[in-house]
């Protein structure tokens, strides 16, 4: 008889403590999670990035053509145009 006894009053006991637990624990959300980046996301950033590339090519091109169409170059014009040659 003693033993049950001593087993129901662990059973009252430990259901106290887990019903404790649930009352005093903590009930803070759990931060947002990050948002997710999605396939579409990535092949519209790359897009981006290589019409942005390709803005700044037509730029440099432009500015190779404007500066280097010239037939007679002075030598410093030359240097500036292998300069701006290498950039393209």
């Amino acid at each position: 008889m003693q033993a049950s006894t001593v087993v129901g009053t662990l059973a009252l006991i430990l259901a106290a403590v887990l019903v404790a637990g649930y009352t005093y624990g903590d009930d803070t959300a759990a931060p947002p999670a990050e948002p997710k980046i999605t396939m579409q996301k990535k092949v519209d950033e790359r897009e981006a990035a290589r019409r942005a590339a390709a803005a700044e090519h037509a730029r440099r091109k432009a500015e190779y053509q404007r500066r280097c169409a010239k037939p007679d170059k002075t030598p410093d014009e030359l240097a500036e145009c292998r300069v701006l040659y290498r950039q393209l």
